[in-house]
């Protein structure tokens, strides 16, 4: 139901201007990103609220839950997969060339998702069951979501679906890492915690990433620079995978992965200039998704330096690489394409104003105070601090811009 009614235009003589879309609730269940977008802003803003509540706090509250754990967790599951979810199901469909789920269907993913992270953050003030029952709504919303993407693969006969069965080989081990995040809340075990945290980053959230990248991002690029040759191989996207395996699977055997570490890194660095990083600044948009490319390479020199140092017995780092990854590479690339399929998929141009360049150009800011408070003993507090309060700024005047966008009908007129 329209909240405001409007004409779709105005005219005067043979001149037609447009007027500003009506506001309507039902506009947001028209296409799977808005719905899911809302909930991974919203999200973004209540797990650091939340954070920000247990380590900042003069009286931290008491919890049912080890808070680090507890915080990995919501930071890792309960941010990325609402927006991994929106876009996959809005633009997934267009890679395979068929029609998009039926919205009872991602609706159901979304209303299960959203009332197990709601659970989840109570849970952790009321009582690790509470926990438990959240992790199983959130885990039953997600694998709604996979076996929904399955279905979408399954019916396309595209000749390429590389990309497609890559990201639902991810979903699939996102599953299991959510399994594993059950058993360690009811058995209370930290190495199913480390499972958890190590199939959520290296075997579900940097594989989509990468996928997604590997796909989209040179694609944009040769649309928008000329002369510009595109360059995705198909050995590129196996090499990338591979890292992100195998650097999980260094994490869960104890072996060093500074090998592992050192040919990723090389390999980031070479991707970064073949894909002519310094050309796409001139374009703001594009640009975003090459800047947040970066901190991939960044984050896996640490890893590499840090790796490196520790065969040495030397310690230095300690969650710099991981954050450099998390806050860095996710949280930027995110805002890139959130805000890409945001304008794109509302029939707006593809142009960001001033205010969401700042807010890209401060999660960077964000990441950065994160990394290099691992570095900087003295400033440890002041800087993670800064970077608690970033984030939370960075993402509520995010959501301020888009989210009346996802409560309007499209401005061209198309269905979506």
């Amino acid at each position: 139901m329209a909240l405001i009614h409007v004409n779709d235009a105005q005219s005067t003589g043979n001149r037609h201007f447009p007027t500003f879309n009506p506001v309507s609730v039902m506009a947001l269940f028209s296409a799977p990103h808005r719905s899911l977008f809302l909930c991974g802003a919203l999200a973004a803003i209540a797990t650091m609220a939340w954070w920000w509540m247990v380590h900042f706090s003069a009286a931290p509250p008491a919890l049912s839950v080890v808070p680090s754990q507890a915080h990995g967790w919501l930071m890792l599951y309960g941010i990325f997969p609402f927006f991994m979810s929106g876009f996959i199901l809005t633009a997934g469909p267009k890679w395979l060339a068929v029609p998009p789920p039926r919205p009872p269907r991602w609706l159901a993913v979304v209303a299960l998702m959203a009332a197990g992270l709601l659970t989840v953050l109570a849970g952790t003030r009321l009582s690790a069951p509470v926990v438990l029952a959240g992790m199983a709504l959130y885990t039953l919303g997600f694998a709604g979501l996979t076996l929904i993407w399955f279905d979408r693969i399954r019916a396309s006969r595209a000749p390429d679906r590389l990309h497609a069965w890559m990201v639902l080989c991810a979903f699939v081990l996102g599953v299991i890492g959510l399994l594993c995040g059950l058993a360690w809340i009811a058995a209370g075990d930290a190495r199913l915690w480390l499972a958890t945290r190590s199939l959520a980053l290296w075997g579900f959230l940097l594989p989509v990433f990468l996928t997604v990248c590997h796909r989209m991002v040179p694609f944009f690029t040769g649309n928008v620079l000329q002369p510009y040759t595109v360059w995705r191989p198909r050995w590129l996207l196996f090499a990338m995978l591979a890292g992100s395996a195998l650097h999980g699977l260094t994490e869960l055997t104890g072996v060093t992965s500074f090998p592992v570490d050192v040919a990723a890194a090389l390999l980031q660095w070479y991707v970064c200039w073949r894909w002519q990083v310094w050309r796409t600044f001139r374009v703001p948009l594009l640009g975003m998704l090459h800047a947040a490319f970066l901190w991939c390479a960044i984050a896996f020199s640490l890893y590499a330096l840090q790796s490196g140092l520790a065969l040495a017995g030397i310690w230095v780092g300690g969650y710099a690489p991981l954050h450099a990854m998390t806050a860095g590479f996710f949280a930027t690339m995110l805002l890139g394409f959130a805000t890409r399929v945001t304008l794109g998929h509302s029939g707006r141009p593809l142009q960001v104003g001033r205010v969401l360049i700042l807010v890209y150009l401060g999660m960077h800011l964000v990441a950065l105070s994160r990394v290099l408070s691992d570095f900087l003993p003295a400033a440890r507090g002041p800087l993670q601090m800064a970077a608690a309060i970033g984030w939370l700024l960075v993402l509520a005047v995010w959501a301020w811009k888009v989210v009346p966008i996802y409560l309007k009908r499209r401005a061209d007129g198309q269905p979506g």
